[in-house]
């Protein structure tokens, strides 16, 4: 923040370096942001982002934005290779810069730039004119060299990070910086050591800590140079050769304070535009978010903050305490007129839990009306006396339970983890008794913010409050009681979420149907909910003592594997787990090949997987040290923690947590055990699953899509020849080896089947030539011949996948079958593996969105069935294209029809859609 300037006389004025600031934003914000008619404006947004986090730090009386304007002609006549080497400004950064200039325009905004003059010397300019007029300058751009302008009353705030870390240099810290050089000096200091970036060259071999010790030692450039025969050494010669190139290069260096520009620093105020104007010019840009902020500078909300928003900030807050029964009656009556007039209700649970601790002493849950906040709250587990029953809610089980259960039963509830008030009543711990069925849950009157959100954009990876509130309410998150600049009387972080997930409903249904995403929330996602909730609750079942007895026979293993490792180091003493100290022994004590191989940032070669694997084709140490860390891993991640995990909860069975919004394929994830992770091809892995039991006189019934992606590829290029593959086959990687190859299925080995396997899947995933030569350890040419001999046998694929990257291309994102759509920002991206990435993203997308998406609807129907079917098989584990149940032994041939007919019957393909059941004591037997 700013000194303070004293109150009697100087304005505060600020100038923008709008050529700085725009490609700084440009490369900080994700090209992801469009105008509704499609131009980008990640750089506007990041520019605006900047401009008003300016606004609040010093809160100017002006504001000016200076633009280059043409060549650099200026300097470009001193230096004719100025800035040469720089390349062509990115097509979608240039097509922004018009548009900030017009929204400026609207912001009332002046806009500064000439003819050959860069925005440096436009900034130098005002800094000069606006001191002498009695204002307080600050100068807001990214180069270095403008701090040569600092003064008492100049000051650079120069961007040090992205668009978010800031610093100001006054001359005391430009000095402290430069140890010595003082704003006037940085010229000199320029002179001596030029400036790469543009292109102006200095004295060779003197960089920075050079320049500014001669500097300081004899006072100035000229002294230098009247000195320069006591310099010794190489420095001492490239400096007496190279006189004229360091007085060029101070030339060169200096800013200048004379470009053609004038601003009437007395009657250039801000801010003065016009509201309705601004909302209009960010609405053009779909900047929506913003415009709240920048009409409360002029303290006119123009009714963008509507009711949505307005409901953050609730009138009243009823609390309703189990411990006395104070306020239980008034916030019942409340809530249950809520409930009969039909309305959508927010609910968030709070407890003051630490991170990681299973129970915390006090439980509150927050419930949220158009017109009241209401506080329910009660001692962790409850309270020993039931209050008496009031406006039709029942409290013998407790006050949160009573209230979650006339909402669940009777209302429409919105939060953003719906899945955790429902296991409020639905323990995890099955050996807690569930005081209602998740499934007798309606889909249809819950409404999951989060999931929502994740929705509209799945490349997010958080979808936190203060995201939610900027996209869709378009306004800043207040702080939360505890929270910095929170208000005397802020609401908690739990009572904010509830007013927010109510404020936020009607903008995210709206958003939701604008991208045709309600089918996919309405009828996959929130149905499943209550589905995950049994699921967990179901939990696995798992034996301690054999997980014990696998990691001490591990344990051994483990050091043998060390041991011999250090031995074949030649006894170096190194930790196996350190990458540096790994780093440092294969390739500088051992000497391994380092060809092609690149350093991390701390400066050692890498030792990830890939590289790893590629070196132990040659070199018996780096196998051991993989199967090191296979054993490793294997004994720290599931042996030494599922017992104790289990251990935590009545029942002794495992419970992981299903995820709905980490995946930006729609797949789900599980988390805290992640049972979908444990190695399905290794031995290991294999050995792990055994210490998973169905239980006394039950199997695990393992049922999964037998080429689920394959199928859809077949089924959505509708390639007749892919098609009748699966169609007349009994072997589809057989047939595609007999075409791709053209032999007959008859003829086709093992090796040619493997390799049209590998070519099938990789196809799939938008593998090209390099990737396929890698996993199939054959040269690049071969590879490249094997692909194309792919799409002549299935011309259709090629087809289908080329309209495919076209299509999301045009619209920025893939969408699947039932309209999932994964945005893909990497088309926009410069780095051109990036947006192969992206092209590989937009093949893939409509196959693994699309097989995420049936076994999600698979989910709900088999879960449905399984209820009203009086099953007492369990459906307990989903690891991708797979269904797990623990099922009585007298169940098996049901269940398993009514879970291939529930499986095969989502969806109608152009080939068959197969479910294949296995059986097994354990999880290792049936898979």
């Amino acid at each position: 923040m700013p000194d303070t300037p004293a109150a009697d006389t100087r304005r505060i004025f600020a100038v923008i370096d709008g050529n700085s600031l725009m490609h700084r934003a440009f490369h900080a914000v994700p090209p992801t942001m469009n105008a509704p008619d499609g131009r980008p404006t990640n750089a506007i947004f990041g520019f605006l982002n900047m401009f008003l986090k300016m606004i609040d730090a010093f809160h100017p009386d002006g504001v000016a934005v200076a633009f280059d304007r043409g060549k650099p002609r200026v300097r470009m006549e001193m230096l004719p290779q100025y800035k040469a080497q720089r390349p062509p400004m990115d097509p979608d950064l240039r097509e922004q810069f018009p548009m900030i200039k017009k929204l400026l325009g609207e912001l009332s905004v002046p806009i500064l730039e000439a003819e050959g003059w860069e925005g440096d010397d436009i900034l130098g300019t005002l800094a000069r004119t606006g001191e002498a007029a009695g204002c307080d300058m600050y100068l807001i751009t990214g180069d270095r060299d403008m701090y040569q302008l600092s003064t008492e009353h100049v000051k650079i705030v120069g961007t040090k990070k992205g668009l978010s870390d800031v610093q100001i240099m006054t001359p005391e810290s430009v000095e402290d910086l430069y140890h010595g050089i003082t704003p006037e000096l940085v010229p000199d200091f320029y002179g001596l050591k030029g400036d790469t970036s543009d292109n102006i060259p200095g004295v060779p071999g003197i960089g920075p800590k050079k320049a500014s010790a001669l500097i300081a030692q004899y006072g100035s450039l000229d002294e230098v140079i009247a000195h320069a025969d006591e310099v010794k050494g190489k420095m001492g010669e490239n400096l007496r050769a190279h006189i004229d190139d360091a007085l060029l290069s101070r030339r060169v260096a200096t800013i200048q304070t004379n470009a053609p520009v004038e601003l009437d620093f007395e009657h250039t105020a801000f801010p003065a535009y016009d509201a309705a104007a601004v909302s209009a010019a960010l609405g053009e840009l779909g900047i929506n978010a913003m415009q709240n902020r920048f009409l409360a500078l002029i303290g006119d909300d123009g009714g963008a903050a509507s009711a949505t928003a307005a409901c953050m900030e609730l009138p009243e807050t009823i609390y309703a305490r189990a411990a006395s029964g104070e306020g239980v009656a008034r916030a019942a009556a409340r809530l249950s007129a809520a409930l009969e007039a039909g309305e959508w209700v927010a609910a968030v649970l709070d407890d003051d839990r630490e991170d990681g601790a299973l129970f915390g002493l006090t439980h509150t849950l927050w419930v949220a009306l158009p017109d009241v906040l209401l506080a329910f709250e009660e001692p962790d587990g409850g309270v020993a006396d039931a209050l008496p029953a009031s406006d039709g809610f029942d409290f013998s089980h407790g006050l949160i339970a009573g209230v979650l259960g006339r909402l669940f039963a009777a209302g429409k509830v919105v939060s953003p983890d719906v899945k955790a008030l429902i296991h409020e009543l639905v323990p995890a711990d099955s050996a807690v008794p569930a005081l209602m069925d998740a499934l007798d849950v309606d889909a249809a009157r819950i409404f999951d913010t989060v999931v929502a959100a994740y929705l509209l954009d799945s490349a997010r990876s958080s979808f936190d409050d203060g995201y939610i509130a900027d996209t869709y309410l378009h306004a800043p998150l207040p702080a939360a009681a505890g929270e910095d600049g929170a208000a005397a009387d802020a609401l908690p972080a739990a009572a904010r979420s509830a007013a927010l997930a109510l404020a936020a409903l009607e903008p995210l249904a709206t958003a939701l149907d604008a991208n045709d995403a309600v089918g996919v929330f309405t009828q996959i996602e929130m149905p499943l909910v209550p589905v995950l909730v049994d699921m967990e609750r179901a939990g696995m079942l798992v034996d301690p003592a054999r997980l014990a007895a696998m990691s001490d026979k591990l344990s051994g293993q483990i050091d043998e594997l060390a041991d011999r490792i250090r031995a074949l180091a030649g006894d170096e003493t190194f930790n196996i787990g350190s990458p540096m100290q790994l780093s440092h022994v294969l390739f500088d004590v051992m000497g391994l090949p380092t060809k092609g191989l690149k350093k991390t940032q701390r400066g050692y070669y890498s030792t990830n997987a890939k590289v790893l694997e590629d070196l132990a084709r040659d070199h018996e140490v780096v196998r051991l040290i993989l199967e090191w860390r296979e054993k490793s891993k294997i004994k720290s991640t599931y042996l030494d923690t599922l017992g104790p995990l289990a251990g935590q909860y009545g029942d002794r069975r495992v419970h992981t947590t299903y995820n709905q919004t980490i995946t930006a394929t729609g797949r789900l994830s599980s988390s805290n055990p992640n049972l979908q992770n444990i190695p399905t091809r290794s031995e290991l892995g294999h050995t792990v699953k055994t210490a998973f039991s169905a239980g006394e006189g039950k199997v695990f019934l393992a049922v999964d899509y037998s080429q689920i992606e394959l199928r859809l590829l077949a089924h959505l290029s509708a390639d007749e020849h892919l098609v009748a593959a699966f169609n007349e086959g009994e072997d589809f990687h057989a047939e595609t080896a007999a075409r791709v190859f053209g032999v007959p299925v008859s003829e086709v080995t093992r090796e040619l089947r493997s390799r049209a396997k590998a070519v099938n899947f990789g196809i799939v995933y938008g593998q090209q030539a390099y990737g396929l030569s890698q996993s199939l350890d054959i040269p690049m040419a071969e590879a490249r011949e094997m692909i194309e001999a792919y799409f002549r046998a299935y011309p259709g694929v090629r087809t289908y996948l080329d309209r495919t990257v076209a299509e999301a291309k045009a619209r920025g994102y893939a969408e699947t079958m039932f309209g999932r759509r994964r945005p893909i920002p990497e088309f926009k991206m410069r780095n051109p593996a990036q947006r192969a990435f992206g092209e590989r993203t937009a093949m893939n997308h409509p196959m693994q969105g699309s097989a995420a998406d049936i076994i999600k609807i698979a989910m709900a129907r088999v879960a449905r069935r399984l209820r009203d079917e009086g099953f007492a098989a369990r459906m307990i584990l989903q690891v991708h294209d797979e269904l797990d149940f623990e099922c009585p032994e007298d169940e098996v041939e049901r269940l398993t029809a009514m879970v291939r007919e529930e499986m095969e019957g989502v969806v109608s393909l152009r080939v068959p859609l197969i479910a294949e059941a296995s059986t097994g004591v354990t999880w290792a037997d049936a898979k």
